[in-house]
């Protein structure tokens, strides 16, 4: 494995129920291959987000929605950044997030 090409962009967007983007909503790392800072992607207009997993391995993502900026609601997901390079184009992973 190579570490100097492990690091995967993860972007990807909020949606609620309706499938409507949510703004404001705030994204984060609950879990990793390793310890993690607590750094929180907070979507835009478009509901779009980008966190960087820094190294291979199995990540676990929760969305919490400000019901100040739109609907409440939360979200997980379960993500595997690959060692490969061929795993991720471009060193990005995209992941889809619908309120719950």
């Amino acid at each position: 494995m190579n570490g100097s090409r492990s690091a995967v962009e993860i972007t990807g967007v909020v949606r609620d129920t309706s499938g409507t983007p949510v703004t404001g909503a705030h994204v984060l790392f609950t879990e990793g291959p390793q310890p993690l800072p607590d750094i929180a992607a907070v979507t835009d207009a478009e509901g779009r987000f980008s966190l960087v997993a820094p190294t291979a391995g199995e990540y676990t993502l929760i969305c919490r929605a400000d019901p100040l900026m739109g609907p409440s609601g939360t979200a997980e997901a379960t993500v595997r950044v690959e060692p490969s390079a061929q795993a991720a184009p471009q060193g990005r992973l995209r992941v889809e997030l619908t309120l719950g």
